[in-house]
């Protein structure tokens, strides 16, 4: 069960990873939003211009937004398990009977 992505700079294989990856998640095949943390900063800024993805219709703002930059591996680290616990507390909330009982009518 894949909970997360981190991906270094890399060539045209990696950024095939990396938006496989984003397309299942912008599809709805994967359901979760999962974290995905691009290491290097600069790299990934310059190499690929997101933002003109977004100004050109072709993902929205909140799959630019989950993108989730650093520089370090502390700081990967921090944003991946950041990210799987974020994940695993929208999994608990969305299974909570609780939230069940309050949708319906």
């Amino acid at each position: 069960k894949c909970m997360g992505l981190v991906v270094a700079p890399g060539g045209l294989g990696t950024c095939d990873e990396l938006f496989e990856l984003m397309t299942l998640m912008q599809t709805g095949k994967i359901k979760r939003k999962l974290p995905v943390i691009l290491i290097g900063k600069k790299f990934w800024q310059a190499c690929i211009k997101w933002e003109a993805f977004v100004e050109y219709g072709m993902i929205s703002e909140a799959d630019a937004n989950q993108l989730i930059f650093v520089d370090t591996a502390d700081e990967a680290f921090k944003a991946l398990t950041d990210g799987i616990i974020a994940v695993e507390d929208a999994d608990t909330r969305s299974h909570s009977p609780h939230l069940k009982r309050t949708r319906s009518p």
